[in-house]
């Protein structure tokens, strides 16, 4: 409102921002928040691969609440004889769909290592053994829900949705700056002297 000073002032006479600059603050957080978060997701992903990572984004519910459903999985590749009962591995399927268990058993047939797998979530051990060979990687540490953004950003739809979601922040911020900016220039300069002082009541 016009005559009003930048600032309110509290109870105890302190100065505290006007509700316009708060807004504007908060815009400006939530804008670097959202880059930092694309950022982090996407170079997780490159600098993973660099060290040795396989980066798998998890589609089902099997291995809650252990791993859960959009998680991002990071894991390594293991030797057949190295995999043990209790690792969690991400299984290639004859099929060409992916699954990540954990290893309830090893059987070895024929010099092959063969594997039992169970989902967390599940009642019972899947019904067929594993070959070792479909083992593509041990689960190493997990990113809950991060798996749900990479594979959003993975869309164009997606990377749109986040581009427009920023230019709105800025959008937003730049208005208010402007509606600020107008406000102050109303403010009479007897009005201004008073910032940081009591107001008579």
């Amino acid at each position: 409102m016009p005559g009003l000073p930048p600032f309110h002032l509290s109870k105890e006479g302190h100065q505290m921002p006007a509700p316009l600059t708060i807004a504007r603050r908060t815009l400006l957080v939530g804008w670097v928040a959202l880059i930092g978060l694309v950022l982090a997701i996407v170079l997780s992903t490159h600098v993973a691969g660099a060290l040795g990572y396989r980066v798998v984004i998890i589609t089902g519910s099997s291995m809650a609440p252990a791993i859960p459903l959009g998680a991002l999985v990071f894991e390594q590749a293991e030797p057949a004889t190295q995999l043990a009962v209790g690792d969690s591995v991400t299984l290639a399927l004859p099929h060409g769909s992916i699954v990540t268990h954990r290893v309830t058993r090893t059987v070895t047939m024929d010099g092959k290592v063969w594997l039992e797998a169970k989902g967390d979530a599940n009642a019972e051990p899947d019904v067929a053994l594993y070959p070792a060979s479909a083992v593509t990687g041990v689960v190493r540490f997990h990113i809950p829900l991060a798996g749900f953004a990479l594979a959003f950003l993975g869309i164009p739809s997606g990377i749109l949705s986040v581009v427009s979601m920023m230019g709105s922040l800025l959008a937003a911020r730049w208005l208010l700056e402007e509606v600020d900016a107008d406000r102050r220039e109303r403010v009479p300069a007897a009005s201004r002297d008073l910032t940081g002082h009591g107001l008579p009541a």
